[in-house]
């Protein structure tokens, strides 16, 4: 009877915890408000999307579609000097475009958390794993490299049993 209280309790609070890791709180990479604060945070972003930054995992698909955004964003900005010069059309598409560009650096951000659930060996208990996808990327790398050492030492007869 008190050994199924106990597991009947350790389940509840298995499941009653949250499961995923906790989440960092995004920040908007691109808030516009006048042309001069923009055009600085314009160059940061571009700066962040080259190999080795925050944003190197851009597809180059979306890196142009960022830079075409930025540089319309910039020119409505360059137009009527603020956010608050425009008209009510202008300033809808300007934070629609915001909105685009943010969404788009923050799903390629290399410090987002990609979580996995795994069992590990002997246990039907889920883990949860979290990562970030430059580690995850820097993994992949390592992995990639050390099975072809792998397989250039075995064809090279450096293998066991040579």
């Amino acid at each position: 009877m008190f050994k199924m209280l106990v597991l009947m309790t350790a389940a509840a609070l298995l499941f009653a915890s949250p499961l995923h890791a906790k989440k960092k709180p995004v920040e908007d990479a691109v808030v516009s408000s006048t042309y001069e604060a923009f055009v600085p945070l314009v160059e940061k972003i571009r700066g962040e999307m080259a190999t080795g930054e925050r944003y190197e995992f851009l597809s180059n698909a979306d890196r142009d579609t960022v830079n075409a955004i930025l540089d319309e964003m910039s020119g409505m900005l360059e137009k009527s000097g603020s956010v608050a010069a425009m008209q009510p059309e202008e300033r809808a598409r300007m934070m629609t475009d915001q909105e685009k560009v943010n969404g788009i650096l923050a799903r390629n951000a290399d410090d987002r958390l990609i979580c996995t659930h795994v069992a590990p060996v002997g246990s039907h208990i889920p883990k949860t794993k979290c990562l970030t996808a430059r580690q995850v990327a820097e993994n992949r790398e390592r992995y990639r490299k050390n099975a072809i050492d792998l397989q250039n030492g075995s064809l090279s007869g450096g293998g066991p049993g040579s």
